[in-house]
């Protein structure tokens, strides 16, 4: 039986930075709670800081070291395993908790204490240039703020995030996802299999740093959109898909396709023609969403907004082609999990914009080509 008053605190890492792990060490908790942090070290060759040998020695944390690298999901595994806490608090290896953080996850598990679990804050600095701000135009740190302003959520990072113990039933995170989305699909199954949502605590926050120092995120990106098409293709998370207009990428690919066949009719320069007004219209549209959602007309910003989105949905293709027959192509995931067999097509001002200015472009781009 799960103790109702432990706190485990896992924090699977790769990295081990020393100065993350001390804070979260320090961490103090509130009475009559008791807390106990696991690090779970998922990079046997990495150099363990003397310090935290230290806490290991004086039994103040417990240090967990995979033989080889096993990926974030087995990490995770391993903390569910590890502990006998009815609360379990993930935090990653990159954060920096506020110190009253445990307060607010106690106060929270007072008020709701059968909850299956509690989402807190992981807050990013101000952006300091065009890529930090695409990414917050972008919606990409979106997920890791929503505890702000959602108080039930069926899913959030498990950068910052409590859990009932008692309420997983063996439940594990899936190591075949290896791309990104282990979190998503634990916690969708979780909440659906309950029927019971994640609580919000606004107040429970901690600090990311932006990633690479704010460099451009081309790979982690692409990562993301292939882990969402991985996670899209699986069940009960596939009910929450539906068939979609092609973004940029996917329209892309079915124009190089009919280029050959054009190519035999002399229609490969109409084609051509076509494909640089899809891609102008991404541009315009990214530029438009820049200025209206970001408040600047900073081209930098426009081209780093339309990169992000084009790295995701390129790694998103790329996955969806990986599988044969390609089910996931042209679908997509609902990942607010609202209701099931969501309605296909999906309009929004965005779209809107994007089609009116490829039938204006291409329109346009074939008239010229006429009058040559």
């Amino acid at each position: 039986m799960p103790d109702a008053l432990l706190i485990d605190i896992a924090v699977p890492s790769f990295r081990l930075d020393e100065r993350v792990l001390l804070a979260i060490a320090a961490l103090e908790t509130p009475s009559p709670f008791r807390s106990r942090v696991c690090v779970i070290s998922d990079n046997p060759d990495v150099d363990i800081p003397e310090s935290i040998f230290r806490l290991r020695d004086a039994d103040t944390i417990d240090l967990i070291i995979h033989p080889r690298n096993l990926g974030i999901g087995a990490a995770r595994n391993t903390a569910l395993e590890s502990g006998n806490g009815k609360w379990l608090l993930f935090l990653d290896d990159d954060i920096i908790p506020e110190k009253d953080l445990l307060f607010a996850y106690a106060a929270a598990i007072m008020q709701h204490p059968d909850a299956i679990g509690f989402a807190g804050v992981t807050d990013f600095p101000e952006s300091f240039n065009a890529v930090t701000r695409a990414l917050e135009i972008n919606g990409t740190t979106g997920h890791f703020l929503a505890a702000l302003h959602q108080p039930l959520q069926r899913w959030a990072p498990t950068a910052n995030l409590l859990l009932n113990r008692e309420k997983l039933q063996n439940r594990q995170f899936d190591t075949a996802l290896r791309w990104s989305g282990e979190d998503m699909d634990f916690l969708v199954r979780n909440s659906l299999a309950l029927q019971e949502k994640y609580h919000s605590v606004p107040g429970a926050i901690v600090h990311h740093p932006w990633w690479n120092n704010g460099q451009l995120q081309t790979g982690r990106l692409f990562r993301y959109g292939r882990g969402a098409c991985q996670v899209a293709r699986k069940n009960p998370l596939n009910r929450y898909t539906y068939l979609d207009f092609t973004n940029t990428p996917e329209t892309l690919l079915l124009l190089l396709l009919v280029l050959p066949v054009a190519a035999m009719n002399d229609s490969a320069l109409l084609v051509m023609l076509f494909m640089g007004a899809v891609l102008m219209a991404e541009l315009l549209v990214n530029y438009i969403k820049a200025i209206i959602v970001g408040k600047t007309f900073s081209p930098q910003v426009a081209l780093s907004l339309w990169w992000t989105k084009f790295s995701w949905e390129c790694g998103y293709l790329l996955e969806s082609l990986a599988v044969f027959p390609p089910r996931q192509f042209a679908r997509r995931l609902d990942m607010g999990f609202r209701k099931e067999n969501p309605s296909p097509f999906r309009l929004n001002r965005w779209k809107i914009i994007k089609l009116v200015l490829i039938v204006l472009l291409s329109s346009f781009a074939f008239w010229r080509f006429k009058m040559l």
